[in-house]
C-alpha cells in the first residue's frame, strides 16, 4: 500500500503526550496517527449508520401495517399456545 507524507499542526501538549506513548509502546508516531485516524473514521461510520437506523425505525407503522402485525401476533399465539 502506498504511503503519503503529510505535515500537520497540533498542540504541543498533544504532540508531547503522543510522543511519550510512541516511545513507551515502541510504535512509530506515524503509526499512532494512522491508528487514530482509522479509529476516528470508524466512529464516524458507526455514527452515520446509527443515524440511518434511527431514521429508519423512527416512523410509526401505518394503520395497514398495525393491522397486519395484530393478525400475525394472533396467528403466532395460536401456533405456540400450550407450548409454554
Amino acid at each position: 500500500m502506498a504511503q503519503i507524507k503529510t505535515a500537520i499542526s497540533i498542540r504541543e501538549t498533544l504532540f508531547k503526550e503522543m510522543d511519550a506513548i510512541a516511545h513507551r509502546t515502541h510504535i512509530p508516531r506515524s503509526r499512532l496517527f494512522e491508528k487514530a485516524v482509522i479509529d476516528f473514521l470508524h466512529k464516524q461510520e458507526t455514527s452515520k449508520l446509527f443515524k440511518q437506523l434511527n431514521i429508519a425505525y423512527s416512523d410509526t407503522p401505518a394503520p395497514e401495517e398495525k393491522k397486519q402485525q395484530e393478525l400475525m401476533r394472533a396467528h403466532h399465539r395460536k401456533l405456540v399456545e400450550g407450548n409454554w
